[in-house]
Formats: C-alpha cells, sequence, structure tokens
C-alpha cells in the first residue's frame, strides 16, 4: 500500500496439506522430496512462503468508510511500480486455473500457519476474513482442516484452456463458496457469489455483520510441466469491530501461490506441492 509516511506491512506463512478422505493420513511435510520441491518452485511477483500439498480424493449496514493513508490520501497497491486502485478495477473474465485432472475431484486440506510476521492482531484479523476459523489455528499452530473440490472451468471463460504435452487441456477452477463454507463452518446456500464482479460474501454470526472479498486483481499462470500459480488482490468490505462495529470499512490482503505437481514418496499417489504468502 502507498503511504509517505508509513504503513504496516505483516505477513502470514502458513503449511497446507491436502490428501484424500479415506487415505494417506499424514503426508510428510518435512520429506525430503518436499523440500526440494520447494526450493526449486519459483515465484510470481514476489517471494511465496507458505507451502500446500494436494491429493485427490474420487468424485463425490452503514455507508463503508473509504480506505485512506495515514496522510489522507486515497490508498493504491503497489504493482509493479505503479499503483492499484481498489475501488475501480479493471474487469476481470479469468479465474484461478488448476490442472485438467483436478476436475470433480475432491480434496481435504490440512493447513498449518507456520510464521507471522509484523502486526500480530491485524495478520490475525486478515487471516480471519479470508476464511479463517478456529483462533487456535491461527495462535497455536493447530492444524486446520477442511473440504475443496474443483470444477470445469466453463468453455467461454478467459484463458480457460492450456497446453499440456501437446494437448489441449480444459482447465479447474476451485468451487470457492464450498471452500469458504468448509473453512468458515456455514452453509454454502447462505455464501453469495458474485461472478461478474468477481466477489464473494459471507457472514460467519450476526454479531460480527457481512464479510465481502472481491479479487481487484488477478494474474496467473496457467499449468505448465514446471508448475501454476497465482497472485491476487483482495479488497475486504467488513465491520469495523469494537465499538464502530456498526461502521464498514475497508481492507486489502495480497495472496500470492504457486504449485508444482508430484508423488506422495510413501504412497506413489499424485499430490500438489505449493507455497503461499498473504500480505
Amino acid at each position: 500500500v502507498n503511504d509517505e509516511e508509513a504503513t504496516m506491512t505483516t505477513m502470514i506463512i502458513a503449511s497446507l496439506l491436502i490428501c484424500s478422505y479415506g487415505g494417506v493420513e499424514a503426508l510428510s511435510v518435512y520429506s525430503r522430496a518436499r523440500r526440494d520441491a520447494l526450493q526449486n518452485i519459483s515465484t510470481i511477483g514476489g517471494v511465496f512462503a507458505s507451502s500446500s500439498i494436494f491429493q485427490p480424493q474420487a468424485s463425490q449496514a452503514a455507508t463503508p468508510l473509504p480506505l485512506q493513508s495515514s496522510s489522507g490520501a486515497p490508498v493504491r497497491i503497489e504493482e509493479l511500480g505503479s499503483g492499484l486502485d481498489l475501488f475501480s478495477p479493471k474487469p476481470m473474465t479469468s479465474e484461478v486455473y488448476y490442472p485438467s485432472s483436478m476436475i470433480d475431484t475432491k480434496w481435504r486440506v490440512q493447513r498449518v500457519v507456520t510464521s507471522v510476521e509484523g502486526n500480530l492482531e491485524q495478520s490475525a484479523l486478515a487471516w480471519k476474513l479470508l476464511g479463517g476459523s478456529d483462533e487456535r489455528a491461527f495462535t497455536s499452530k493447530l492444524t486446520e482442516v477442511y473440504e475443496a473440490d474443483y470444477v470445469a472451468a466453463p468453455e467461454n471463460m478467459k484463458d480457460a484452456t492450456y497446453t499440456f504435452e501437446g494437448k489441449t487441456m480444459q482447465a479447474a477452477i476451485l468451487d470457492r463458496s464450498l471452500e469458504l463454507s468448509s473453512r468458515v463452518g456455514i452453509d454454502k446456500g447462505s455464501i453469495i457469489l458474485d461472478a461478474n464482479t468477481n466477489s464473494i460474501e459471507y457472514t460467519r454470526n450476526n454479531n460480527e455483520g457481512p464479510v465481502n472479498l472481491t479479487v481487484v486483481s488477478r494474474k496467473i499462470e496457467p499449468p505448465t510441466e514446471s508448475g501454476f500459480g497465482s497472485d491476487e488482490i483482495y479488497r475486504i468490505l467488513s465491520s469495523a469491530g469494537g465499538i464502530f462495529a456498526g461502521t464498514n470499512v475497508y481492507r486489502c490482503a495480497r495472496v500470492r501461490r504457486r504449485f508444482r505437481r508430484g508423488f506422495d514418496e510413501s504412497t506413489g499417489k499424485r499430490i500438489l506441492d505449493g507455497i503461499e504468502i498473504v500480505t
């Protein structure tokens, strides 16, 4: 965020383990093969500092306050040396794409926060607004477990196909509503997903009010033999909390991920190994 005076930066580092139900109970997160793979993974637009392993299962209120810097100027996000306007983003017609082999498959995600840099309170708030559930998963590195499904990207979606080993493949996309439903512990039907505005809105409970997550910038690296990834900036609209709970405020977070395909060394099953950082 641009702020000529000072801007506090936070970083959340997490480790994710994703495996099949009834399959491997605990993949070796710190296995030699996994460490070697992570060392060779490059990043999109910066350094990533969390990790993930994916293994498939067979298919089955008030007017918000404007976001401002301490000098009173509208906040803009640094992006390749220029500013990104959070309130008038360019239209996006794409999604984050995953390998075609993930279409119509289920995944179990095990997420562990391994490190936090910067302001702990602000980091915890960002983690929670983006879907974090049990606070112990943030404060005590308790493993967070939730579901994730992937579906075929619509044929008319921009750049929804990619070439792999000489073949044209239809990409998979994440079912964001199901993932959020599983993480937060709310009914999927209560989540409002708007593909036209790249936003998703949910309410954890009546006391906290609704949270709106809108992707205002997205860069993608389509699946290749060397991996794939994404770089997204979220505009977050939610309650200010505390004595100002009746007032909504805007916040922002940048989420960068990159994944690489591989096999679990103990079972031989297909996995995805990745790294992520939230700032």
